[in-house]
Formats: structure tokens, C-alpha cells, sequence
């Protein structure tokens, strides 16, 4: 029974499931960027202006450095919440230009809706709760005295 009490969730720091899920989450997108970095960036500006994307090659480079950059930031815990906040904005901004008038759940080939508001909601969450206490941004700022209000 000892031997199990190790996986009680009551035993689970949430600092560490927080820096589990930013890890993966900010993975990916850094994943993503670099994917479509590799691959160049011409290629990635042809599939979107396929779908009707205005202004094309602007947009592929703010995915591409938005994915890669923000990806990062998220992974090392670093501007957790800035990064959040510009993530979840950037997936608005894709489900809007790709998905608007599609039906939520689609079996066409591409972005699915459904995917764009997982990465919505988590960016959000992030912006949220900000990076938990396995992060640079605690390491940074941890003893900073908390800015006051005015009012």
C-alpha cells in the first residue's frame, strides 16, 4: 500500500502538473514552428493562401515566429502569461480566418475547429494561472514585491 501512496492525487503537486501541461502545450507549438521554419516558409504561405488567406506571406511569418517563439517562452515558463494571452490570440485569429461558417466538428482535411479551441483554452488557462513554480518566470521574479493598486 506504501508503495501506491506515491500516486494519490493528493500527493501530485499542482505546481508540477502545471509545468507538465505548459511543457507539452508550449512543446507543440514550438514543434509546429519549427516544422513549418524547416520546411520553408514559401511552402507554408502557399497552403494558406490556398485557403483564402489574405496577405499570406505576412501571416505565415507571424504563425511561424508566433508558434516558434511563443512555444518556447511557454516551455521554459518564461513571460508565461504575456505568452498565454498572445497565444490564445493567435489560434482566435486561425480559427477565425480558416474555420469561420465550418461546422465545429468537420472531417475535412486541415485545421479543425475543435483543435484550435483546445489550443485557445489552453493558452488562456496559462494566461490564467501563469506558469507554476517549476518555471523561469518564478525564478525571475519569486520575492519581487507585488505592484499596488491605486485606487
Amino acid at each position: 500500500m506504501d508503495r501506491v501512496k506515491f500516486l494519490l492525487p493528493s500527493q501530485i503537486s499542482s505546481s508540477r502538473g502545471i509545468a507538465f501541461l505548459r511543457i507539452v502545450f508550449g512543446g507543440l507549438l514550438l514543434l509546429h514552428g519549427v516544422q513549418k521554419l524547416l520546411a520553408g516558409q514559401p511552402a507554408f504561405e502557399a497552403t494558406i493562401a490556398a485557403m483564402g488567406v489574405q496577405k499570406a506571406e505576412l501571416m505565415s511569418w507571424l504563425v511561424i515566429w508566433g508558434e516558434t517563439g511563443l512555444g518556447a517562452l511557454l516551455v521554459l515558463g518564461a513571460l508565461t502569461r504575456v505568452a498565454g494571452f498572445l497565444a490564445a490570440l493567435m489560434y482566435a485569429g486561425i480559427w477565425f480566418v480558416t474555420e469561420s461558417g465550418k461546422p465545429l466538428l468537420s472531417s475535412s482535411p486541415g485545421i479543425n475547429a475543435e483543435l484550435l479551441i483546445l489550443y485557445i483554452a489552453l493558452a488562456l488557462a496559462f494566461a490564467f494561472i501563469g506558469s507554476g513554480a517549476l518555471s523561469l518566470d518564478r525564478k525571475l521574479f519569486a520575492g519581487k514585491p507585488a505592484r499596488k493598486s491605486r485606487r
